[in-house]
This record gives C-alpha cells, sequence and structure tokens, in this order.
C-alpha cells in the first residue's frame, strides 16, 4: 500500500488507497511515515484543514525539522502565515537548513510584508555561517529592491571572497562606480581582482588619462584587439596637457589610422577621429566624411551632428553647417559650453 501511495503521490494522480491510509493511519498513531504521507495528499488534494489535524499530530510525534516544514504547507496555501512561520522556524532551529530559511524570509519579505524581520534572519544566517550563493543573493535582491549600497556592497564583498566568481567582483566594482568610489574601486582591481578592460573605465571616469593610456596600450600588445589602438588614440588625446602639440597629434592621427586600417567601424571612434581631424585642422575635408560615416551608424546622434556642423564650418560651409546645427541645439540645447560657442560661430558665418 505505501509503495502504490508513494508512487502515487509522485506522479500526480489519484489513488483508491488514501481511505486505507487514513484508516491504517489511526489505528497505528505513531507512525510518522503514514502521518507524512497522508499530509502530502491532503495537500495535494487542497485539504488544508486535514492536513493541519495531521500536521499537528505529526508533530507531537516528532521532533524532526521535515516534519515542522511539512507540517507548515497548509498554512501556508491557506494564507496562515504567522503560523506558518511559527512551524518553520522550529524546523529551521533544529537543522539550520537553508531551503527552510529561504521559506520563511520569502513569506515575510513577500506576503507579511515585513522586509527587516527578513533581513533580520537572512543577516543573523550570514553572520553565524558562511555567505552561500543561495542565502546571500536573497539579501542581494531586498537590498537592491531597497536601493541600500552599503549593506548590498558588504554582501557582493562576502559573495566574492567566498566563491571567486567574477560576476560578484565586478557588481563590487560596479557599486563603487555608482557611488563614486573610483579609488576604492581601482585597489580592489589592484589588490583583489584582476580585469584591465574594467580598470581602464575606471580610469577614464576619474579622468586619469594617463593611466588609462598605460592599460590601452597594454591591453593592445596583450589583445591584438583594434578598438584598443582607438581607445589609446583617445587616452592620449586627452591625457595631453598642450592639445594643439604637434607630436601628440601625429601620434593620436597614426593610432586612429592603423585602428581604422584594422576594421575598427565603432561610431564612436569614427566621431572621435573626425571631429580632431576638423577641429585641430589637420585634414578638415577627411574628417568631415569621417562623421559621416559615424553618422551613417546613428543619424540622430547631436553630437555627431555638431563634428559635422564644425566641419562644415571650418570647410565655410555656412548654409549648412546652420542646418546641422540647428539640429544640435534644438535636441541639447545651449547648456554644452562647446555647443554654445559652436552656434555662435556658425551663426556668425551664416549672416
Amino acid at each position: 500500500m505505501f509503495r502504490e501511495l508513494t508512487t502515487a503521490l509522485y506522479a500526480g494522480v489519484e489513488s483508491k488507497n488514501i481511505s486505507k491510509l487514513e484508516e491504517w493511519t489511526k489505528q497505528n498513531p505513531d507512525n510518522i511515515q503514514s502521518k507524512r504521507l497522508l499530509i502530502s495528499f491532503y495537500i495535494n488534494e487542497k485539504e488544508n484543514k486535514k492536513a493541519k489535524e495531521v500536521g499537528r499530530e505529526l508533530i507531537s510525534k516528532s521532533g524532526k525539522a521535515i516534519d515542522f516544514e511539512l507540517s507548515a504547507s497548509p498554512y501556508i496555501l491557506s494564507g496562515e502565515y504567522t503560523e506558518a512561520i511559527r512551524l518553520l522556524e522550529e524546523a529551521y532551529n533544529k537543522s539550520y537548513n537553508e531551503d527552510i530559511l529561504i521559506k520563511i524570509t520569502t513569506i515575510l519579505a513577500n506576503y507579511i510584508g515585513d522586509i527587516d524581520s527578513a533581513i533580520q534572519h537572512l543577516e543573523e544566517h550570514r553572520s553565524q555561517n558562511q555567505c552561500s550563493e543561495k542565502i546571500c543573493n536573497q539579501l542581494v535582491e531586498i537590498y537592491t529592491k531597497l536601493q541600500q549600497v552599503q549593506p548590498l556592497m558588504e554582501v557582493y564583498h562576502d559573495l566574492y571572497r567566498e566563491t571567486k566568481k567574477d560576476v560578484y567582483a565586478v557588481k563590487i566594482v560596479e557599486g563603487y562606480i555608482y557611488t563614486e568610489n573610483f579609488d576604492k574601486a581601482i585597489k580592489f582591481l589592484q589588490n583583489n581582482y584582476s580585469n584591465d578592460e574594467l580598470l581602464y573605465e575606471l580610469y577614464l571616469a576619474k579622468k586619469d588619462y594617463h593611466s588609462a593610456l598605460d592599460i590601452a596600450e597594454k591591453l593592445f600588445i596583450e589583445q591584438k584587439k583594434p578598438k584598443w589602438l582607438a581607445e589609446s588614440a583617445m587616452a592620449l588625446y586627452e591625457s595631453a596637457k598642450n592639445k594643439d602639440d604637434e607630436l601628440m597629434l601625429k601620434k593620436v592621427v597614426d593610432k586612429f589610422e592603423k585602428a581604422l586600417e584594422a576594421g575598427v567601424k565603432d561610431s564612436v571612434y569614427l566621431n572621435y577621429y573626425g571631429y580632431t581631424l576638423i577641429d585641430k585642422n589637420i585634414d578638415i575635408e577627411k574628417g568631415v566624411d569621417i562623421v559621416k560615416d559615424a553618422l551613417k551608424e546613428q543619424p540622430n546622434n547631436s553630437y555627431y551632428l555638431d563634428s559635422l556642423a564644425w566641419g562644415y564650418y571650418k570647410l565655410n560651409l555656412c548654409k549648412e553647417a546652420y542646418i546641422e546645427m540647428k539640429k544640435v541645439v534644438d535636441i541639447e540645447g545651449l547648456d554644452e559650453e562647446d555647443i554654445a560657442q559652436h552656434w555662435i560661430s556658425i551663426q556668425e558665418c551664416n549672416r
């Protein structure tokens, strides 16, 4: 009988032996297995009242965590969350089982709305045990929703220490960037997690273009990807104190030319290079052509349109410059200094 009932339960099919199981359980009140099986059938049939009755009998006979957890199920299904929590906490205190704790904190956070208690349960477990991904990722979910960055960062640090997974290291760096703690992010990358591409982005965010240039050149040597030639060209220009230095500009042009010859087509690089050729009077016509290539990818990009307008202005094509610059002003306004200066010059040119 027990074998057939167990098979039927796991297969999700009806069994003609349920009434026999009920009778057998009454005749054998000390049998734990029959009570567990009977509760499971009652839960499947949504007979929560009967499941609760058998559950009370079960935990009076058994002190095992699994039986307290099972007895909590009908209370969860009937929305009696306070009693469900009480039984689940009994189960957790007997086993410190993480799955049971997840059930408790899910009910607290999502059904009772007591997020503080959910956090307290999870943090107590974290302080007494290692930070498993299951527990700490639930804390991550809660702290993210609450936008509590500091405790979120602490959890990510624990997760990275325990797992050494890249995803958590990246989250730590992203958290430092979000809070603008660039120095901490750089220190973490230098001491705890080697990722030169992330380190490069951080140096850019911090406007430390000399260090960014070193990283970009290192990455080009290691990866041979032409994008790093383009990145190093931009970092070289941004790091220069004298933006009109001829030797520096020649190096910038050489880097961009090699990058383009190697197949770089990203519109960001095309616009940067094209604008540099225009603004520094290196090769205005070529700069305009390169910016036009960038606009093929992003035809409504206001910064690319600004570059094109400035190129037309430098070529004394005042009407064309005005048409393109008017689009930029309509999109961006005149808050940015470069846009405002370009607009003034192009308006005067168009009179």
